[in-house]
């Protein structure tokens, strides 16, 4: 499945950064899902939300939005799901400014 954002080019620069620190949230997302971290998982969700929609990856942003209500939830396997979904998204989507 091709997964293509469409990006504003003047944001161009800053979305290398933009990516690794997604990264990292996926990162930290792990290890909160592996400690049982439900409150840690929906905060992470929160910013992933938040700087998504920010510069524009709306379906990230919509995947952070998942990973937060899961999170309020408490369904854990929804959290997985969503993370899960999360790791595929960052390997496969592009990028394409206008």
């Amino acid at each position: 499945m091709r997964i293509v954002e469409k990006i504003d080019k003047d944001l161009k620069v800053l979305i290398p950064g933009f990516m690794e620190i997604t990264q990292q949230e996926i990162e930290d997302l792990r290890q909160a899902l592996d400690s049982g971290d439900l409150k840690s998982t929906a905060r992470i969700g929160h910013n992933i939300k938040g700087s998504a929609l920010n510069y524009g990856f709306q379906h990230l942003g919509d995947i952070g939005l998942r990973i937060e209500s899961q999170s309020v939830q408490q369904n854990v396997e929804g959290v997985r799901a969503e993370f899960e979904r999360l790791k595929k998204y960052v390997e496969q989507v592009e990028v394409e400014y206008y």
